[in-house]
């Protein structure tokens, strides 16, 4: 019992510390080629990552929210980030030109972002408060996981999560 116990508070102590650690600065290059740098967005305010694939269904379903949102809430930055291998860009491209979105698309052919971020399920969705730390986390999509996204992005622009994790 003993043992359990020990387990989980260790368990629950790197948890919280990975979380709560500054995010590293970063780069995001998007598929027109421009690069842009984490510590010009946090400027802005939050930023929002959702890493995604032309092949996953949930993550297609989930797009036109991030789009909308991106366009309801402009004090935010909106990204979504594909995780495609480099030789699928073409793909990538077609999609996000034949959706319209109204989000900047970033491309991590070289899977910096992933690793940085630990991506090992899509879709992700990582928000990003204005100091550098992770707030919000959640990986996969059902229908009506827009609704408590939405919240969570009102929450966090009200200032509501400043250092906690906040997720599914």
């Amino acid at each position: 019992m003993v043992k359990k116990a020990v387990l989980f508070v260790t368990l629950a102590t790197i948890f919280v510390a990975l979380f709560s650690m500054q995010v590293s600065a970063f780069s995001i290059e998007t598929i027109h080629g421009e690069i842009i740098k984490s510590e010009t967005l946090l400027e802005k305010g939050p930023i929002l990552l959702d890493f995604w694939s032309t092949s996953c269904r949930p993550c297609l379903s989930k797009l036109p929210h991030v789009s909308r949102f991106a366009t309801k809430y402009p004090e935010m930055s909106f990204f979504a980030i594909s995780t495609d291998s480099p030789r699928h860009k073409d793909n990538v491209m077609r999609q996000i030109r034949s959706s319209r979105y109204e989000f900047t698309t970033g491309f991590d052919g070289t899977r910096n972002l992933q690793r940085l971020f630990n991506v090992t399920a899509i879709p992700r969705t990582i928000i990003i408060n204005q100091t550098g730390q992770i707030v919000y986390d959640n990986t996969g999509y059902n229908s009506g996981d827009e609704v408590k996204l939405e919240e969570t992005i009102v929450k966090i622009l009200s200032g509501e999560f400043e250092s906690s994790i906040q997720g599914e």
